[in-house]
C-alpha cells in the first residue's frame, strides 16, 4: 500500500518587497496572473526566492524546531526536570510530545518547497528571455539547494535511521510546481533525489557564484544586494558543505568517502573567505575597540557558511527559551555540573561568550544560554544571524572520517582536523580518545544549532547522555523508535 501526502497553495501573495531584507510585497487578484507578473523580470525572481529565505526564520523552522529548541531538547542539552516543565515530556521522548512538537515542521517546509518549485520551473521557462546565464545559475542553484535542505530536515525527522533501515518509507520528495498528492518514497529514493539536487546546484553555482572568487561580499550597496552577503544565501561553499553533511548522515562507507571529499574541498577552497572567529571578534573588541559584552559575536559569524537572518532573533529565540526572566518550568538551561563538564577549559570561547551566570526570578544562580540574546552592533549582521552551516562542521566531518573509515583511516589527519577546531575556539589540543573527543566537540560547537541529536541518530546510539548534568542518567533510545517521528495527523486524510 502506498502512502500519499497533500500540499498547500503557494505564497505568491506573501512575498517580500524589493527593499533589502525586510518588508513584504502585497500583490493583487488571481494567483496565475500574479505569478506570471511576479516572474516577468529578474527582480521578481529574487523577490520570490527571498520570500523563502525570510520564512526560514519561522518558529517551526530555524528560529526553533530545526534549531535551538526541539532537537537540542531531545539530545539533553537542557535541564527539564522541574515539576511540570513544559518540555519535560519531550525530553523523555513521550510519543504525544514528539508528535505535537514536529507537526508544523512538515506543513511549513512543504509550503516553502512548493514555492521553490515554482521558482525552479520559471527559471527554465524564462531562461534567455528574462534571466541571463549568471542570474539563471544563481537563482536556480540556490532554489535547488534550499529544496534539498528542507527535504533533508524533514528526512532527518520523519525518515528512518538510514544506516540500519535504508529501504524504509521516509517522506515525499516534491519536485512539482503544482499542489498535488505525492507518494511517500523509500529512504534510498529520497537520498538519491537530495544528492541529485545538490550536485546540480553545485554545478550551476560553480560557474557564477561570486563567493568563489570574492567571498561573502558583506557590502551594502543600498540596493537589492543580489550578489552580496553570500553567507546569508545558499552559496556554492554552503551547498558543498550541505552535501557533505547529507552524505555523512547517510552513513555507509561510500557516502562517507564522498562526505570526506566534499569536506576537504570546502576546507581547502573556503577557509580564506570563512576564517575561524578570533577572540577579539568574539568578545566585541573588533567591533567597538574594546571587549564589550553587548557587542560580542556570540555566534562566531566569520566561519558561518550559511545563516538565516532574523531581526527579531532575541525575542524569537532567547526570550522564548533561554532568558533568565522565564519561570523554571519554561527555562532551558543546564546545571553548573553540566556546564563545567561540557566546557572544562576556561579559555574556551564558547564557555565565555555563549553562556553567562545570571539570577532567575527566584534569585537563584543559573547558567544562562545567551548565544541568541538581542543586541545591536552598528554595521554588523551577527546579532541577527542563526547558523545553519559552518566551517567547523567540515573539520569535524573530516576528523570523524579519518578516524573511522578503513579506506581513509589516518589518525594523524583526524587529530589535525579535530584540533584545528579546538584551537580556533581557544582550547588545547588532544592526542587520545579520538572518537570521544570528536563527539564532545560536536556538543560544544553546535549548542543551540540543532545538530547534536542528528549526530546520535545517524550513529543509531542506544543512549543519549545528560549533557545538562553529567550526574544524571542517560536517556535510553530503544530500537531506533526514539529517533522516529510519525507523519502529522493532518496528513491522514490524504493517504491511500
Amino acid at each position: 500500500m502506498k502512502r500519499y501526502t497533500a500540499y498547500i497553495i503557494p505564497i505568491i501573495a506573501a512575498l517580500f518587497a524589493a527593499s533589502s531584507c525586510a518588508g513584504w510585497l502585497s500583490v493583487d487578484s488571481e494567483d496565475r496572473i500574479l505569478e506570471e507578473k511576479l516572474y516577468s523580470d529578474k527582480d521578481g525572481f529574487y523577490t520570490a526566492l527571498n520570500g523563502v529565505y525570510i520564512d526560514l526564520v519561522n518558529a517551526n523552522l530555524y528560529s526553533g524546531k530545526l534549531g535551538a529548541s526541539t532537537p537540542d531538547i531531545l539530545c539533553q542539552y537542557y535541564n527539564t526536570s522541574a515539576d511540570s516543565h513544559i518540555y519535560g515530556s519531550l525530553a523523555q521522548y513521550q510519543a504525544e510530545a514528539k508528535r505535537v512538537n514536529v507537526d508544523e515542521i512538515w506543513s511549513r517546509a512543504y509550503f516553502l518547497i512548493l514555492n521553490l518549485n515554482k521558482t525552479i520551473w520559471h527559471c527554465e521557462d524564462k531562461k534567455g528571455r528574462v534571466l541571463n546565464d549568471t542570474d539563471y545559475n544563481i537563482i536556480k542553484g540556490e532554489a535547488l539547494a534550499l529544496r534539498a535542505l528542507l527535504h533533508f530536515e524533514l528526512f532527518r525527522y520523519f525518515g528512518p535511521v538510514f544506516s540500519s533501515s535504508p529501504g524504509t518509507d521516509a517522506i515525499p520528495y516534491v519536485t512539482s510546481s503544482d499542489p498535488q498528492v505525492n507518494p511517500v518514497l523509500k529512504a534510498t529514493e529520497v537520498a538519491s533525489l537530495m544528492l541529485s539536487d545538490l550536485d546540480e546546484s553545485m554545478r550551476l553555482l560553480k560557474t557564477s557564484d561570486p563567493v568563489i572568487s570574492s567571498g561573502k561580499n558583506e557590502i551594502d550597496n543600498g540596493g537589492r544586494n543580489l550578489y552580496n552577503y553570500r553567507n546569508l544565501r545558499m552559496n556554492y561553499f554552503a551547498v558543498k558543505a550541505l552535501a557533505a553533511r547529507v552524505n555523512m548522515y547517510l552513513g555507509y562507507s561510500n557516502y562517507r568517502e564522498r562526505a570526506l571529499e566534499l569536506a576537504e574541498e570546502v576546507i581547502s577552497e573556503a577557509a580564506e573567505f570563512f576564517p575561524f572567529t578570533t577572540r577579539e571578534e568574539a568578545n566585541g573588541q573588533a567591533a567597538v575597540g574594546t571587549p564589550t559584552s553587548s557587542a560580542e559575536d556570540r555566534v562566531f559569524s566569520s566561519d558561518i557558511l550559511f545563516a538565516v537572518y532574523n531581526v527579531k532573533r532575541g525575542a524569537d529565540i532567547y526570550e522564548k527559551y533561554f532568558s533568565n526572566t522565564l519561570e523554571i518550568k519554561q527555562l532551558l538551561s543546564m546545571t553548573e555540573n553540566g556546564f563545567n563538564a561540557l566546557y572544562p577549559e576556561e579559555s574556551d570561547l564558547r564557555r565565555s561568550n555563549q553562556w553567562q551566570r545570571r539570577k532567575d526570578p527566584l534569585g537563584n544562580d543559573i547558567m544562562c544560554f545567551v548565544k541568541y540574546e538581542a543586541m545591536e552592533v552598528s554595521g554588523k549582521n551577527y546579532p541577527y544571524m542563526i547558523p545553519v552551516l559552518r566551517m567547523s562542521e567540515m573539520y569535524l566531518i573530516a576528523a570523524e572520517c579519518y578516524a573511522t573509515l578503513p579506506s581513509s583511516k589516518d589518525e594523524t589527519l583526524a587529530y589535525e582536523r579535530l584540533n584545528a577546531v579546538r584551537n580556533a575556539r581557544q582550547t588545547s589540543s588532544v592526542s587520545s580518545a579520538l572518537e570521544a573527543n570528536i563527539e564532545y566537540e560536536y556538543m560544544r560547537e553546535f549548542a543551540g544549532e540543532g545538530q547534536m541529536f542528528w549526530f546520535y541518530k545517524r550513529q543509531n546510539s542506544k543512549t543519549i547522555p545528560a549533557i545538562y548534568d553529567r550526574s544524571q542518567a542517560a536517556v535510553n533510545v530503544q530500537n531506533s523508535n526514539g529517533y522516529m517521528f510519525v507523519l502529522p495527523q493532518s496528513e491522514d486524510g490524504f493517504r491511500k
